[in-house]
């Protein structure tokens, strides 16, 4: 049986990370979208969890398949933390951590289930 790559530990880091900044929300201003007036975490609910459960899935049975699958749900959760880079309202700090923590997670996926 294969042992779990260490980067699929760093997605799980990175989960941890953006759910700390997310836990508050964004306080729309009037140049931030719509989307950054409410909790940009309760926004990326669906993609959060479907990449926990994707990567439980894999966790436990290493296949190709369940590594293709959290591949997806990994990229699909990226895709859905993309926006909240732009939203005014974050410090620059803020706005830089998620864009580093998003851009580093972006090139762990290729290396996923290797």
């Amino acid at each position: 049986m294969k042992t779990i790559n260490s980067s699929v530990y760093k997605v799980l880091g990175l989960l941890i990370i953006v759910s700390f900044l997310g836990t508050g929300s964004c306080k729309k201003k009037s140049t931030d979208p719509d989307y950054c007036g409410t909790s940009w975490a309760a926004q990326v609910t669906a993609q959060s969890t479907a990449l926990s459960t994707a990567l439980q899935t894999y966790a436990t049975n290493q296949t190709e398949a369940n590594c293709n699958a959290l591949k997806t749900a990994y990229q699909n959760y990226l895709n859905a933390l993309e926006p909240f880079t732009d939203c005014a309202s974050w410090t620059t700090q803020q706005s830089n951590e998620l864009e580093n923590a998003i851009n580093e997670a972006q090139q762990q996926i290729n290396t996923l289930c290797q």
